[in-house]
């Protein structure tokens, strides 16, 4: 079972080469059903909990959910979705010690919340017994890899976007999370957009003061990936970080007419100097997130590819969308083959664009942008639009 960690940074960074220096095994583990059609990468994937301690600046701890390439990898040992789900269960108090009573009384009012939605008890328990691909603390791999933080949607979890970032660390990521601050807010129709997404942005930013102490992440360019209301967050966090190589929405807020006025708070904020590579996939078939893209198109000093994905529904850029087949009933029987398919673009585009601008410049600085076959296989069930600095 998954047991919380605190986990020590390591030495140098010289100890270890960066990762396009490494010669990585032969792929010998089997993508988990539940990743779909996407191929694994060349890593297993290990995965650790730690709790980032509260400061004077900071007085609330933080749970830390990372995931990382290994080469080890125990079938027995292997994480369930449920174990991700009792995460939840230690949230608000990270430093606890592991008690399986606690995990188990998280799942089950997940999976009570799942049955009160509609979805069939027998779906509802083959997604949370589904296997994963994750070795809870298995050895990193020698080398150096670059790191991606995802910023959460909102009164979403580690487990939201786990069955992503296993993908992600199986390509050769570090890939690091908090629970959304929304977490600790009863649930509501109201939120401070700008608040919100400036705490979570901060929350971020400790993340990633944590993870530079690991000589084994590489944090010279660093990817944000954002979903809903984290996209915002994500988007707060790139303005301030120079070292931000790549910023990615998944449905995000930035592209979408709720809340649209959130930046007013800002009155420095100049949008045309923006220039870290963007990357918005979204849908058209959600009644409530409906996109706008006046913000992105102000960005005119920064390379914004959009993609949309149709048949898409909000919700499937989550662990939801992997799910919409192997559990039916997680989304409308109408729509489960079209969100499980756009997850899985949504998956591979992601992974694509990051190797474009983050793994690629690492070596080669100067490297122009991703074109749309570097981004899109033939056969993607997706529609891409490239915007260069200066358009539209």
């Amino acid at each position: 079972m998954l047991a919380l960690v605190l986990v020590a940074g390591c030495n140098s960074a010289s100890r270890f080469a960066p990762s396009y220096l490494l010669v990585p095994p032969q792929p010998f583990i089997t993508a988990p059903p539940i990743w779909g059609p996407v191929e694994a990468g060349h890593w297993s994937v290990g995965m650790r909990v730690q709790a980032i301690a509260a400061t004077p600046e900071d007085p609330s701890a933080l749970q830390l959910t990372v995931w990382y390439p290994t080469r080890e990898s125990d079938a027995a040992t292997r994480l369930h979705y449920r174990d991700y789900v009792g995460l939840m269960g230690f949230e608000s108090e990270p430093e606890t010690p592991r008690d399986e009573a606690r995990a188990t009384q998280a799942v089950t009012l997940y999976e009570q919340q799942l049955i009160d939605l509609g979805v069939p008890e027998e779906s509802t328990a083959a997604w949370l017994d589904t296997p994963m691909t994750a070795t809870p603390h298995a050895p990193p791999a020698p080398g150096r890899f670059p790191l991606v933080l995802v910023a959460q949607g909102r009164h979403h979890s580690a487990h939201h976007q786990a069955v992503l970032a296993e993908y992600l660390a199986s390509h050769g990521y570090v890939v690091a999370t908090t629970p959304s601050p929304t977490r600790a807010e009863p649930p509501g129709p109201l939120v401070d957009v700008l608040a919100t997404a400036r705490r979570q942005a901060r929350e971020l930013e400790r993340a990633l003061r944590v993870l530079r102490a690991d000589a084994r992440i590489d944090t010279s360019r660093v990817a944000v990936i954002g979903h809903s209301l984290g996209a915002r967050a994500a988007f707060l966090f790139a303005l301030a970080h120079p070292e931000a190589g790549a910023l990615v929405s998944l449905d995000g807020g930035i592209g979408t007419r709720r809340g649209k006025e959130w930046l007013k708070g800002l009155p420095d904020f100049q949008p045309e100097r923006v220039q870290v590579p963007l990357l918005h996939l979204f849908q058209e078939d959600d009644a409530v997130v409906v996109p706008d893209f006046e913000l992105l198109e102000s960005l005119r000093g920064a390379h914004r590819w959009m993609v949309r994905i149709p048949g898409m529904r909000h919700v499937g850029f989550t662990s939801v969308g992997a799910a919409a087949t192997l559990a039916p009933g997680v989304v409308s029987a109408e729509t489960a083959k079209a969100v499980a398919r756009g997850w899985a673009t949504t998956a591979d585009v992601t992974r694509r664009f990051l190797d474009a601008t983050v793994r690629r410049r690492l070596v080669r600085p100067t490297a122009p942008p991703p074109s749309a076959s570097a981004l899109l296989t033939p056969d993607a069930d997706a529609l891409l639009e490239h915007w260069e600095p200066g358009q539209p």
